[in-house]
């Protein structure tokens, strides 16, 4: 079994310390094998923004982080920076912003979807998608495949459609060419659970999307508090299948709790809900 808490849009700068400090602790109830931040660590891409995100992930004391930049991680206002040094201050926090981590169950795969020409868009170039297969060594193909970009390939609500990455039909489809079983995102701070079916029916395989709202960030929209997602696989069952749970903040009680959970089966034509 393998237990993933997806974090997204934290965007330090904006952060509510008593989430701050409630999310810790559910992280550190939980005991996740990987913590994985789908982009907007910060609000500016500022250094003192950066310093505290990176302060925070090194507080989770979890076995393993993964982090992929957003649109907000890119200097805005800077204009010189964004346009010679766009991520310079995302790599001195985190490194490079594609990387991929795995265990005996599973494999991760961080894409960037981000381009310093383009100011709330996403788009995964072709080159990044064609490389997925390429990313994956043979002895790794029975694994459950999961890839992480910041903006969705689709919403929750209609009236965020427009914020779904350029080109989403093709994304998908290549996602389910190379077999990818969940894609992750943010972007919009409203979380999404669901399948490929509705968005995209014509895919020969369906996979799940589990899109994270915002962790800890005071920019939350009505309706959608701050949250994160669990993703749990379940190796040993007779049917593959994997549980996707959504952790909302609840403002009474100072802590993070279990909102929904959904269970997928994998069936012959993708992921399916039970």
């Amino acid at each position: 079994m393998t237990v993933i808490a997806h974090l997204s849009d934290p965007h330090f700068g904006t952060e509510i310390p008593a989430v701050v400090d409630a999310l810790q602790a559910a992280l550190h109830a939980l005991q996740p094998d990987l913590v994985i931040v789908s982009g907007d660590m910060t609000q500016r891409a500022r250094k003192h923004e950066f310093r505290s995100a990176r302060n925070f992930l090194d507080r989770l004391k979890v076995p393993a982080i993964m982090v992929i930049p957003g649109n907000h991680d890119i200097p805005l206002f800077n204009v010189v920076a964004r346009a010679l040094t766009p991520y310079r201050n995302y790599c001195d926090a985190f490194g490079a912003p594609c990387g991929m981590w795995t265990d005996t169950d599973t494999i991760v795969m961080a894409l960037d979807s981000t381009n310093p020409a383009r100011h709330t868009r996403g788009k995964l170039r072709t080159g990044q998608l064609a490389d997925l297969a390429s990313r994956i060594p043979p002895s790794m193909t029975p694994r459950l495949r999961i890839a992480c970009a910041h903006q969705p390939l689709h919403t929750a609500w209609l009236e965020d459609q427009h914020e779904v990455l350029i080109d989403a039909g093709n994304a998908a489809a290549a996602f389910a060419g190379h077999d990818i079983d969940i894609v992750l995102s943010g972007h919009v701070h409203v979380p999404l659970v669901t399948t490929t079916r509705e968005a995209f029916p014509e895919l020969r395989r369906h996979f799940i999307l589990s899109g994270a709202g915002t962790a800890v960030s005071h920019r939350t929209r009505p309706g959608a508090p701050n949250s994160f997602n669990v993703i749990t696989t379940c190796p040993e069952s007779a049917v593959r299948s994997v549980k996707v749970a959504i952790w909302r903040f609840n403002p009474e009680s100072g802590h993070f709790a279990v909102h929904q959970v959904t269970q997928f089966h994998l069936g012959a034509s993708g992921w399916e809900p039970v």
